[in-house]
């Protein structure tokens, strides 16, 4: 006789508000090779609605069904809204999930939802008081020209233009077009409405992205260079990976972002270097970078002058050196470039962890951009030249600038970030100390 399957555990029958669901409360269950997972939603209209995820594992049975309940969420709202309802709940409800569910690239869907919070007025800096954000406005009157005009112009006042810019794209296509589908307005107010979103003119070092003090960055630092990988990394149930590639998609974290800490070298660049294009000189390793993997497809030269950075990453140029492939390569097939959708997700976790144990918080939002941020602004007040810093990091320096000889070399700034590193201990920045922002410059 066969045996009889155990029964599965009964999700609790307690009543679902309005947008709640089981799959937190419901256990996944396993047959036929994969993790099944039954749940149930009460949706914005009313309706229960109940469904099936399957997945290879526990977790990611969950992700999907939390995928799948935002848009079941999304499309049960339309039709229901009226204009006296609360504008950041509708955003809430149907835009926030098409960003989440848009087919995007994982980088952009991280930024909109970096300045999807700043619209509804969640900004990590204490700072930073978003007084005309979306928040307490109903439908009706948080689609008005004139608020959203503030809005997005106090975000240009402080956290600069481009992400201002991004906030617009972000209100364009994900809220207010939303809106114009839900039959609410009948036209975006702000569509082919000229906005001044150049932020402050008074107070420029303050406009741009989000930086890391002085203090802040060593700390980072230290940080990576003391983190043990396997800490905390426990061996696959199942699947063709082993624990041993599971350490090492840390380590690569890890590197990656030690050597983007003393290049403000992007994420894309980064990834393609390979050993051909690295000179190692005693405790210090230059990079000289070909316009192919360049974002400008102009070549630049590098430094990393920190000789614990320097001794961290040697074993890596010397193994592709060997072995072929770039430096920083996909942990389990070092012959070739890192997934991007992995190395995105390792990074995330890193970060967010970084955050969490530092205490940090601009690290739960920003990624491999901010340390561009960074060294341009500790840089900057270290008095490197614009021109000097612009060439490092792959900026276009302004034409009035242009006399500045010999910019592919980042020797100088380099040098700069060496005595930061040295005088740590006594290192007092000039900006706030919890962040900076640098002036807005072409990236």
């Amino acid at each position: 006789m066969a045996k009889k399957a155990a029964a599965r555990p009964r999700a609790t029958t307690t009543r679902l508000e309005i947008g709640e669901h089981t799959i937190d409360r419901s256990e996944p269950y396993e047959r036929d090779g994969g993790w099944w997972l039954d749940w149930t939603v009460r949706l914005l209209d009313g309706r229960i609605a109940r469904r099936r995820s399957k997945g290879s594992t526990k977790g990611e049975t969950r992700r999907r069904a939390k995928k799948a309940v935002k848009v079941l969420l999304a499309a049960s709202g339309r039709g229901i809204w009226k204009a006296t309802d609360s504008l950041v709940t509708y955003i809430e409800a149907v835009s926030k999930p098409t960003i989440e569910t848009a087919r995007i690239a994982d980088n952009s869907r991280t930024r909109y939802l970096g300045v999807y919070r700043l619209i509804v007025g969640h900004c990590l800096r204490e700072d930073h008081k978003h007084r005309h954000s979306l928040k307490g406005h109903t439908i009706g009157t948080g689609t008005r020209f004139r608020t959203l005009e503030k809005c997005l112009t106090e975000i240009a006042e402080l956290h600069g233009s481009e992400t201002a810019r991004q906030a617009r794209s972000v209100l364009g296509k994900y809220v207010l077009d939303q809106l114009i589908r839900d039959e609410l307005i009948d036209a975006s107010p702000i569509a082919g409405k000229r906005l001044d979103l150049a932020g402050s003119k008074d107070d420029a070092p303050t406009r741009g992205g989000v930086a890391l003090s002085a203090d802040e960055w060593n700390a980072v630092i230290d940080y990576l260079l003391a983190l043990d990988p396997a800490e905390g990394i426990e061996p696959p149930k199942r699947g063709m990976y082993t624990l041993e590639d599971r350490i090492a998609v840390v380590a690569n974290a890890i590197d990656l972002t030690l050597l983007q800490t003393m290049t403000g070298l992007r994420v894309s660049e980064a990834t393609n270097v390979d050993p051909s294009m690295v000179t190692c000189d005693d405790d210090k390793m230059i990079f000289d970078l070909p316009p192919e993997i360049t974002k400008t497809k102009k070549g630049r030269f590098v430094h990393v002058t920190d000789p614990a950075v320097v001794e961290r990453l040697k074993p890596r140029w010397e193994t592709a050196r060997a072995m072929g492939g770039p430096l920083i390569p996909s942990p389990a097939k070092p012959g070739v470039v890192w997934d991007q959708r992995q190395r995105n997700e390792a990074v995330k976790e890193l970060y967010v962890k970084m955050a969490k144990e530092l205490g940090i918080p601009a690290l739960e939002t920003e990624r491999s951009h901010v340390w561009r941020a960074t060294l341009n602004t500790l840089t900057l007040v270290d008095g490197v030249p614009e021109a000097i810093r612009a060439a490092h990091l792959g900026h276009t320096a302004q034409v009035n600038r242009r006399n500045y000889t010999d910019t592919r070399d980042g020797a100088l700034l380099a040098q700069s970030l060496a005595k930061m590193r040295q005088a740590k201990s006594t290192h007092k920045s000039t900006h706030n100390e919890n962040s900076a922002t640098i002036p807005d410059e072409p990236t």
